[in-house]
């Protein structure tokens, strides 16, 4: 019980650490925003181009296969972005929270930084690019004549939802590239999995409930899902109970884990750098 509350007060204090921290987490979130696209001749427009260039592709090499003809159906364009856009969010960012730490390496040896606070400007960075493209998805839905609604708001939670989720692994990866850099080949991997086991271009009709529910414990499923039902099917986070308890716990062990093994190696770090 002693060991339990000790471990409830070394989080709330770290927490609070980060808090502080806040101003600081938001200039050089902005700043490395900037700094991706700042020598580039297009400047931020990159951040809308490279998706959209890949969901071009995807829609013409899948749209006669996973398209329906039904009206009331959502038109296969929005169907593909609501989940793309949401699957891009998270494999960039994941990426992103992984070398965190490695890339700021020079920070490493100032006393007064809080190093912990890496994985968040990364998450953060990658979260206003995500901004750009939410626009380009907004201007696809007027084109195809679909109104805002209040659901559409419902979107920020699942960013909050899967930011905390990539924040709390990025503690646990980027703690572990410093002294495994293979860590990063075995996440590329992994995200190229969950690409193809996430419904971005086709839907879970016709699949066996048996291997719906397999295809369910994929966190990513529960964003993508969230985007259309946000956008499109209008359903609260609430109607989907299990998967909701099923995210958030699964985001809580992930915190814990990425906490406790962030705090264990975080006084060798300038050791390997």
């Amino acid at each position: 019980m002693r060991l339990i509350i000790q471990l409830f007060k070394e989080a709330i204090d770290f927490f609070y650490q980060l808090f502080a921290q806040r101003s600081l987490i938001f200039t050089l979130s902005t700043r490395s925003f900037q700094q991706q696209y700042i020598r580039n001749a297009f400047g931020f427009v990159w951040a809308v181009l490279d998706p959209m260039a890949f969901v071009v592709i995807l829609y013409f090499v899948f749209s006669a296969r996973f398209a329906s003809n039904d009206p009331e159906q959502m038109p296969f364009i929005v169907y593909l972005f609501c989940g793309y856009v949401a699957y891009e969010l998270f494999s960039t960012t994941l990426l992103s929270v992984t070398s965190s730490i490695h890339n700021h390496s020079f920070l490493l040896k100032k006393v007064n930084f809080k190093v912990a606070i890496l994985p968040i400007v990364s998450a953060f960075s990658n979260l206003f690019m995500h901004g750009v493209v939410l626009v380009v998805l907004v201007v696809i839905f007027l084109i195809n004549h679909l109104y805002p609604s209040i659901y559409w708001f419902q979107v920020f939670y699942y960013i909050f939802s899967l930011m905390v989720l990539l924040v709390s692994i990025g503690w646990l990866t980027a703690s572990i590239y410093l002294f495994f850099p293979d860590i990063r080949n075995i996440i590329n991997i992994v995200s190229r999995v969950l690409f193809f086991i996430t419904p971005i271009f086709w839907n879970m009709e016709g699949i066996l409930p048996q291997h719906q529910f397999i295809l369910k414990l994929n966190p990513v499923f529960y964003i993508a899902n969230g985007y259309r039902d946000s956008f499109y099917y209008e359903v609260w986070f609430w109607q989907h109970p299990f998967l909701t308890i099923y995210f958030w716990s699964l985001t809580l062990v992930f915190l814990m884990i990425g906490v406790a093994v962030f705090k264990k190696l975080r006084p060798h770090f300038a050791d390997v750098v």
